[in-house]
């Protein structure tokens, strides 16, 4: 396991919304990738620089589905295409869902061309395993990891069931090609890791400079619009004011959010949300109106892990 170099020591820079600072496209090189947007506003003295943009694309829709039962757990798979410095197309998979979806991750991937074998760098935006069981499916991919995640996994809190004690023995499989990376890391030109903890320790997300604006892929440091609209973090096993700091940080760094369990939206001048895409989903093995069965929509009520209070990253 190696740390990622920390490059340039520019300013963090989190999209046009207020109360936020702003780098625009026509920074000079060492400008963290949100000012790499081309919607370029250009101050007295600046000089326009173009970029070719990195491309989004969801290949697995996030739900928030759950139940009496237990969670459903389908978490977002999401693809980002761009050009690396040396002038190569790189493809980065924001996390790869559990083992339950599988077979339709495979599918979704032949549906675009790729394999298995496609895909450079899996960048795990937390170590749950709903977003992280998927990992052997690339076997030629770096995995990109926040250090504290990696040092919480290793001793996770007993009341933590996102991360099960198991989740260790998975993640060292993969730690000759585990990359740490932190605030500001840079995976491609366009496209940098920016830090979200709480609702895990090591939680980051990606902010990727688009033709469309700042795309945000969040994991589950916004799991749902709900999330992003009320401000607050809906499930959190770390530290909950650092969690809903996070989701207010990404909702202003963000013109698009990608969230870990809901369908991408953008974010309204007026804290409303718009789905990108319709929903789609086919549930098998029940029938409407089955003796039973009740479809509900339970009031938002954010779920704070027991024991969140003792909570320590280990030596």
């Amino acid at each position: 396991m190696h740390a990622a170099p920390a490059g340039p020591a520019a300013r963090p820079v989190y999209g046009s919304r207020a109360g936020w600072g702003l780098l625009e496209s026509w920074n000079t090189a060492g400008a963290g990738v949100y000012g790499d947007l081309e919607h370029p506003r250009t101050p007295e003295g600046g000089t326009i620089v173009r970029l070719t943009s990195p491309s989004v694309e969801t290949i697995l829709d996030g739900y928030r589905l759950g139940s009496d039962q237990g969670s459903v757990a389908f978490c977002a798979v999401t693809l980002v295409q761009g050009i690396d410095d040396q002038g190569s197309l790189k493809r980065i998979l924001v996390d790869t869902g559990h083992t339950g979806r599988r077979p339709v991750l495979d599918a979704a991937l032949r549906q675009r061309g790729l394999t298995r074998d496609s895909i450079d760098v899996l960048v795990c935006t937390h170590a749950h395993w709903d977003h992280i069981e998927n990992l052997d499916m690339f076997p030629g991919a770096e995995v990109i990891l926040h250090p504290d995640e990696r040092r919480y996994v290793r001793h996770p809190h007993r009341n933590d069931s996102g991360c099960p004690e198991w989740i260790d023995a998975v993640v060292s499989r993969y730690e000759d090609r585990i990359r740490t990376a932190e605030e500001g890391t840079k995976l491609l030109p366009g496209v940098e890791v920016v830090a979200a903890p709480g609702h895990s320790a090591g939680t980051i997300a990606l902010a990727v400079a688009t033709t469309d604006g700042i795309a945000v892929i969040a994991g589950d440091s916004i799991q749902n619009t709900t999330v992003a609209e009320q401000r607050r973090n809906s499930l959190v096993f770390w530290n909950e004011r650092q969690a809903n700091e996070s989701v207010a940080k990404l909702v202003a760094i963000g013109d698009i959010i990608y969230p870990g369990h809901d369908l991408p939206f953008r974010m309204n001048p007026d804290g409303s949300t718009e789905y990108l895409h319709d929903f789609e989903l086919t549930i098998t093995g029940v029938e409407p109106g089955q003796p039973g069965l009740t479809l509900t929509e339970p009031p938002f009520e954010p779920e704070i892990m027991a024991g969140i209070e003792e909570q320590r990253l280990p030596d």
